[in-house]
């Protein structure tokens, strides 16, 4: 197969203009200038449009799509409570149907790869179903204080072989997530870091994400000291930034991806270079729940491994990364200036490269190279928001959104193209019948609360 459009970036050199990409047996034998060989080959033409590598989603939950939009207007701490209410309220069914309505939004906006903390282990089934590459994170929570060791350890067994099985035959990866400091006592924490060496899993842990956050594990302090105080969990100040203690228990290094790191400064991004440590920036979701805006330009001078998330569209509302990369490279332009050393070629790379190499995948994907799994998209620039265009990267960071792929490709494979989801297995209208149900029981829940 020749795929050909009126820009190729590869990512690993110079875009191509008027370029072609041949895909043979999943994987990418060729990136060059249009020829007019055939050899037989089917050609699919674009025309005006940038073919790219997929997008890498390094952080978010699919398995809350359902809830999209029910809580605005709400700080982090307020929003994290009304989130743990909400998710009483589905079945594990509708889990796996609210993970599968994320996934598809996914391959229709050109994500090939997606790393997803989950709860219900949904994302597993999702991601399989639509044809997707990726990794589920199994989450983690102990944080009350008659839950032993033995006990959560036990479970986290039983859901991680759930996940194997899920999985098994698919290009979905499985690993663990010890959710986040506060939400895990630090006994747990302790026996999880040895299970995940032991077992050899990747680790994914939500880290300084908010102010609340350093308040409780610095100072025993703020809104989370409270709650558990008024819920008689006892919790005793771990006196350091989470960050820090997460270096003292081991956590931080090339196989532990980090979430947010919002409230971090230099010293820390100077520490997460040295220990190989992966980000997820997740630059949209900071900003929408009140939690600043994460350091972003440090981490690229430093060359952190850095990759970008959408998050879950409860805090987000959708998996837009081309959104993502333009509020990524304005957050760090408004606030650093000049200084800020992000630009749209920057943003891209960190959408694609970035992501691979957060997730330890730079062998598979992120870049379009003879070797390399053909996991592609294509996005349209005849919108009249992107035409006229004078730069592939500007036009993709600045003008281009999500709703632009018009084809998703991954191994070779044809995931999405132009409304249609090749490999999904029932009528879309089916599975958006039934999420119907379910948005109409979280509506009469919410009540008189409303979504704020």
């Amino acid at each position: 197969m020749i795929l050909r459009a009126e820009w190729v970036l590869p990512i690993a050199r110079e875009p191509v203009e008027q370029g072609e990409v041949v895909v043979q047996n999943g994987v990418v034998v060729d990136v060059r200038r249009r020829s007019g060989t055939r050899g037989g080959a089917e050609v699919l033409d674009f025309g005006e449009a940038v073919l790219l590598p997929g997008l890498v989603n390094v952080h978010t939950h699919l398995e809350l799509t359902a809830l999209r939009g029910a809580v605005e207007e709400l700080p982090f701490f307020e929003w994290i409570r009304r989130l743990v209410e909400l998710k009483g309220l589905l079945t594990e069914q509708e889990w796996r149907d609210s993970a599968l309505w994320g996934a598809l939004e996914a391959a229709a906006s050109g994500i090939t790869t997606v790393a997803d903390t989950s709860d219900s282990g949904a994302a597993a089934y999702a991601l399989s179903q639509v044809g997707l590459r990726g990794r589920v994170y199994q989450e983690v929570f102990a944080v009350q204080p008659d839950e032993s060791v033995g006990k959560a350890l036990d479970a986290l067994d039983a859901q991680l072989q759930q996940l194997h099985r899920a999985t098994r035959g698919t290009l979905v990866g499985v690993g663990i997530a010890p959710h986040a400091l506060y939400t895990v006592r630090p006994a747990v924490m302790a026996s999880l870091r040895e299970y995940a060496r032991e077992k050899g899993y990747p680790v994914c842990i939500h880290a300084a994400e908010s102010a609340e956050e350093v308040a409780l594990l610095h100072l025993g302090a703020g809104k989370f000291a409270q709650m558990y105080e008024q819920r008689g969990i006892p919790w005793e100040s771990l006196g350091k930034h989470p960050v820090d203690l997460l270096h003292e228990q081991g956590w931080l290094d090339e196989n532990t991806l980090l979430v947010h790191a919002v409230q971090t400064d230099s010293r820390h991004a100077q520490l997460l270079a040295a220990t190989q440590v992966a980000i997820a920036h997740c630059p949209q979701s900071n900003a929408k729940l009140y939690n600043g805006i994460a350091p972003l330009s440090e981490w690229v001078a430093q060359e952190v491994r850095v990759g970008l998330g959408t998050d879950s569209v409860l805090s987000n509302n959708t998996l837009d990364l081309f959104a993502e990369m333009r509020c990524a490279v304005m957050l760090q332009r408004a606030t650093r200036g000049a200084d800020a050393c992000l630009t749209a070629r920057r943003a891209v790379e960190l959408a694609t490269a970035g992501g691979a190499r957060a997730l330890g995948m730079t062998g598979q994907v992120g870049t379009l190279e003879p070797g390399k799994a053909a996991d592609l998209c294509v996005v349209s620039l005849e919108g009249v928001h992107a035409f006229p265009n004078y730069d592939p990267y500007a036009a993709l960071v600045f003008s281009a959104r999500a709703s632009d792929v018009v084809m998703t490709m991954v191994a070779g494979k044809v995931v999405y193209q132009r409304g249609e989801y090749p490999l999904l297995r029932e009528p879309l209208a089916n599975l958006r019948e039934r999420l119907r149900r379910v948005v109409r029981r979280v509506r009469d829940a919410l009540g008189e609360h409303g979504t704020g």
